[in-house]
């Protein structure tokens, strides 16, 4: 395969994440499927004897319990592998798996025996649904043993007319079956040992960063005069530095497991390297936006270029060679055509920035084993192998009511309404209505999510409508056919899930069609009921969430809001110290990595443009852009503050002034975000200004850097605080008020 592709393929799925889960889900429930059709063959587990009966119905009897069977396997099958990546060890995996029969296997019973009694069999979907979702306050065994306790209760009550209660050992041994099928592919053959893991997320994170030097590239080489152009660049520039970012904070929550790392140095010392390594690419990036922008002398923008090339390519003697070339030539001329003294601090910085990314690869690849292991925590966690998103934060936005209750709450009352709504429509397929319900809670965390899934359940069945009924002509009753075409179908589908939940619900919608051509049931008209039931589950459950205890998306942002700008105050704080030679540097890395997650979960948040005190779609925009330069001139801080002799006891004095004065600005934004009536925000670039003149040198000095972060830092949230509604004032204002 091209190499170009691999690392497209790379940097789309980091670790291959989504990729292995896929093809897990696929053989698992392959091997799920083979063994039920084993064990009914060779058991003839709920068949007829058909003494007396016609051999066309002993006939159509025996294929529809075999694809009960093979339907329960392969649900069993499905819902574990979504489950096993909830439990870090293998261990932790095999025993919860094992215990999966016991939430099925009850809910099935429990279908079976109140299926023929209609009103109680909707009080039991109802009853099922509640209780799994409280149960999420037990965690990941929680969440899928109500998960599992629904499907079996679903099965039961969807099976009732073709096999009865008695009928439930059989139907458990079936459930055993699977439940030990998957354990076994699980440990024998798809267990992945973090230490691969944590190799294939490096291998993305090498090629994400090359992604991100791509973009940049274009943006250098963009002539003038193609501003559309280039806002296009920009915006997909930022879209990558972000997912690089994501990759790199993976990398980080890999680190911290035990051994993960094998004889390639302590994880503290490889997650600095790492980390100076994301933030002198991310710099680079940044710096091509201005320098892209500026008719740069043509030595200048002759090395720049090389040094993006040798980023991308993963050259550190190349992209090392590249800066220092283009220091010198800074060096040699210090104007180089560069009249804008800003231009040139930026070229400056893009050069020692290419000298960085250089140098920490290098060492990076040297990887030494012998050095001491010093404690390392990750900031980041992962659920399920991804970033948690906005779970922390809607828990956080949820104090008042318990996330667990708020989500069974709603998931009664969506349920029941679902349930109503989908009966009146169809008395018999009315469960789609209560699933689409369901599976609208799944995943998400605040009313905007569930909006935004609940709208992309509707656009998935409709495709997948349109689809299935395609292929459900095409393939027809041949039932090994039908079989790959639901295996490949839900193989793409949980493949491309995380771009967008439809690809996963056009899968699930094509399984449908296939499973019902095999039951002899299908119809277009069946499809189309599936689409009209699934829109009104979807409805019920957005409108139960917008109406009924609900967790508002800017409660949300608020609180992502809040709780990154305590992360960037605290930064700013550590950095200061770092400067006065007061802190250890590690203490300053550990405060940014924070900030990096604090700022995942907030993009998270904004995701679902949940900010009504910014009504104009402009105004959200300079919010989200005043955040983003905010945290990247932040994060600047760790490269550019050191400690040094200029700081005289005066200059110390008015440096921790200056911090303070950034601080409590920021605190008065954070009492804004949370109610606070009146609130103003003083302006403290003037006081860095101060300490930068006091202490005198270049501007390219790493004093002067630093102290003008710090600048940039107040200007940026003097933006934001002007835009959620306080009085920004100067300082001089300040002390005349």
């Amino acid at each position: 395969m091209n190499r170009d592709w691999v690392d497209r393929l790379r940097a789309a799925d980091p670790g291959a994440t989504r990729l292995l889960m896929a093809g897990q889900l696929a053989v698992t429930m392959a091997a799920a499927m083979t063994a039920e059709w084993a064990f009914v063959r060779w058991t003839g587990a709920l068949q007829i004897d058909g003494d007396g009966l016609p051999p066309a119905a002993v006939a159509a009897q025996h294929h529809g319990v075999l694809v009960v069977a093979l339907m329960l396997g392969a649900v069993v099958a499905m819902v574990a592998v979504f489950a096993a990546p909830m439990f870090e060890t293998a261990r932790q995996r095999a025993l919860n798996l094992a215990m999966v029969p016991l939430p099925t296997v009850g809910g099935l019973a429990l279908g079976l025996a109140l299926a023929p009694y209609r009103i109680w069999s909707f009080v039991a979907i109802v009853g099922v649904l509640t209780l799994g979702a409280y149960s999420r306050r037990f965690g990941p065994r929680g969440f899928f043993g109500g998960n599992f306790a629904f499907q079996g209760t679903f099965f039961g009550i969807f099976l009732h007319g073709l096999i009865t209660i008695s009928a439930i050992g059989w139907l458990a041994l079936e459930v055993c079956l699977a439940a030990a099928v998957t354990v076994a592919v699980q440990l024998a053959f798809l267990s992945s040992r973090d230490d691969r893991t944590l190799g294939r997320l490096r291998r993305s994170f090498g090629a994400r960063s090359g992604r991100v030097a791509s973009v940049a590239l274009d943006l250098l080489d963009l002539p003038p005069g193609h501003e559309r152009e280039r806002a296009r660049l920009v915006r997909r520039l930022q879209r990558r530095t972000l997912r690089f970012n994501e990759s790199a904070l993976m990398v980080d929550a890999y680190l911290g497991r035990p051994g993960a790392l094998i004889g390639q140095g302590g994880p503290a010392a490889v997650h600095q390297r790492l980390f100076d390594l994301e933030l002198a690419v991310t710099n680079i990036a940044r710096f091509a936006i201005t320098l892209g922008s500026t008719d740069l002398p043509p030595q200048v923008h002759r090395r720049a270029r090389e040094g993006l090339v040798a980023v991308g390519e993963l050259n550190p003697a190349a992209a090392k060679a590249s800066g220092e070339a283009m220091l010198a030539t800074l060096t040699d001329d210090d104007s180089q055509g560069l009249a804008d003294p800003r231009v040139r601090i930026v070229a400056h910085r893009f050069a020692s920035s290419l000298v960085g990314f250089g140098e920490g690869l290098a060492v990076l690849r040297a990887a030494v084993g012998n050095e001491p292991s010093a404690d390392f925590e990750p900031a980041a966690t992962l659920v399920g192998g991804f970033l948690a998103g906005s779970a922390t934060v809607s828990a956080t936005a949820s104090a008042r009511l318990a996330p667990n209750v708020r989500v069974a709450v709603q998931m009664c009352v969506a349920a029941t309404a679902a349930l109503i709504l989908g009966d009146a429509l169809d008395g018999r397929r009315y469960y789609w209505a209560v699933i689409a319900a369901f599976v609208t809670f799944m995943g998400v965390h605040n009313a905007g999510e569930q909006l935004r899934k609940g709208s992309l359940r509707v656009v998935g069945t409709l495709a997948g409508v349109l689809i299935g009924a395609l292929l459900a002509h095409l393939v027809g009753p041949h039932v090994v056919v039908a079989l790959a075409v639901i295996l490949v179908a839900l193989f793409l589908g949980v493949w491309l899930m995380r771009s967008s939940y439809a690809w996963f619900v056009v899968a699930i919608t094509i399984a449908v069609s296939q499973l019902y051509v095999e039951l002899n049931e299908y119809s277009d008209d069946l499809l189309l009921l599936r689409l009209e039931e699934t829109a009104i589950g979807a409805a019920a459950a957005v409108l139960t969430v917008l109406l009924v205890v609900p967790l508002r998306t800017h409660r949300v942002v608020r609180v992502a809001t809040r709780e990154y700008l305590t992360e960037l105050a605290s930064l700013a704080g550590l950095a200061s110290e770092r400067m006065l030679g007061t802190t250890d540097v590690s203490e300053v890395r550990a405060s940014a990595r924070r900030l990096d997650v604090a700022y995942q979960a907030l993009i998270a948040a904004l995701a679902a443009r949940g900010l009504p005190l910014l009504p104009a779609p402009s105004e959200r925009a300079q919010f989200a852009a005043s955040l983003s330069a905010s945290r990247n001139y932040a994060r600047n801080l760790l490269a550019d503050t050191e400690p040094g002799p200029e700081f005289a006891p005066a200059r110390a004095e008015a440096l921790t002034l200056a911090t303070k004065t950034l601080r409590t600005s920021i605190e008065e934004i954070t009492a804004m975000l949370d109610g606070a009536e009146k609130a103003i925000y003083v302006r403290s670039a003037s006081l860095y200004e101060t300490v930068a003149v006091a202490v005198a040198g270049p501007l390219t000095a790493p004093v002067q850097l630093a102290l003008r972060d710090f600048e940039l830092i107040d200007g940026a949230l003097a933006v934001v605080a002007d835009l959620v509604g306080l009085d920004v004032v100067a300082l001089d204002e300040a002390r005349a008020s």
